[in-house]
């Protein structure tokens, strides 16, 4: 990212400029947390410092309300009235359906909001859009990660990371929900400070403010799980899903014996590891089912399954139904 890049957004705000204006594009089926984590921020950082340092307008395909993922509905002027000369930065809050549906008035509305010289960035499932768009071609990004293993199918040549935000010029990607908190922060304490940034997250006990390059799923396993080769296991087999690696070869790459990868796996994990790979898989592959269209086919091979009926066996005894009923229940 260029210096002049960072300067479009993200420079110092000196006391008594203009407030920052935000125009938050609502995607059908949004994440109300994810939305609230872009929003609260913006008006603790009025609240706090006691001036209006942040204004949003929110927008949708359409006038008139849009339901969030929980059903509650917000309402939103047209995409069509948004002005880009009113403002700073355009953020797309997205979730359900956004991995799956196309939205045209919003991708070409983005593309005009980039192209008059504003910063883009997208929360969750908004990458989808972005990256529909033509914004993220030779860019790096991220999306939350139970959608990344169908981005990565629908965007092989977009560079995808786990982190929890991205900053690549003036294109933000966000995973979403808290990510989203750490976002805003990490924006809020580019303009006014650290302080002021600090005392937003005090306000929300957030904790300490994560970096945009933390991992999505550095506690995948939850607190409990402190076991470092187990760890260093659980990632070498999410690595691996396409292709899975034996147990035996897992182990010597890990630098233990087989026996005791077992031993620190059933203790740490409830199961052996080819059994948590497998679930890593039927998993992978239950989403890839919800979230594209490809083949039950082209799943289990992407899934790193050789045989279509080992799949649907597998399948119906991990989740008690077959891989085409899941997909139609969805």
């Amino acid at each position: 990212m260029s210096d002049s890049e960072i300067a479009d957004f993200a420079a110092a705000r000196t006391i008594g400029a203009a407030p920052f204006r935000l125009a938050i594009i609502l995607v059908p089926r949004f994440a109300l947390m994810s939305f609230a984590s872009v929003v609260e921020p913006a008006r603790g950082a009025n609240r706090l410092s006691g001036r209006k340092l942040y204004e949003w307008d929110l927008f949708g395909p359409a006038q008139g309300n849009v339901e969030s993922n929980g059903g509650i509905e917000v309402a939103a002027k047209s995409i069509a009235e948004l002005d880009p000369g009113v403002f700073d930065m355009v953020i797309v809050c997205a979730a359900t359906h956004a991995e799956s549906k196309r939205y045209p008035s919003l991708e070409a509305a983005v593309r005009r909001l980039h192209r008059a010289g504003l910063a883009v960035a997208a929360v969750s499932t908004g990458s989808f859009l972005l990256a529909r768009a033509g914004l993220l071609g030779g860019r790096r990004c991220t999306v939350h990660w139970d959608y990344a293993d169908s981005f990565r199918e629908a965007f092989p040549d977009v560079d995808l990371l786990n982190d929890l935000f991205v900053v690549d010029g003036r294109i933000l990607t966000c995973a979403g929900a808290t990510a989203a908190l750490d976002m805003m922060l990490e924006l809020i304490q580019c303009h006014h400070g650290r302080d002021l940034a600090r005392q937003i997250a005090d306000q929300f006990l957030h904790g300490g403010i994560r970096g945009a390059t933390e991992g999505q799923r550095q506690v995948l396993l939850g607190g409990a799980v402190r076991n470092a080769v187990v760890q260093r296991a659980v990632q070498r087999m999410e690595a691996t899903v396409e292709e899975p690696v034996s147990p035996a070869r897992l182990a010597r790459e890990l630098g233990v014996s087989q026996r005791q990868l077992e031993r620190l796996s059933k203790r740490y994990l409830g199961c052996t590891p080819a059994k948590f790979h497998a679930q890593l898989r039927l998993q992978r592959a239950r989403r890839m089912l919800r979230q594209t269209e490809l083949s039950v086919a082209e799943i289990a091979i992407a899934c790193g399954f050789v045989s279509l009926s080992h799949f649907a066996k597998a399948y119906r005894r991990q989740f008690s139904v077959s891989p085409r009923q899941d997909r139609q229940a969805a």
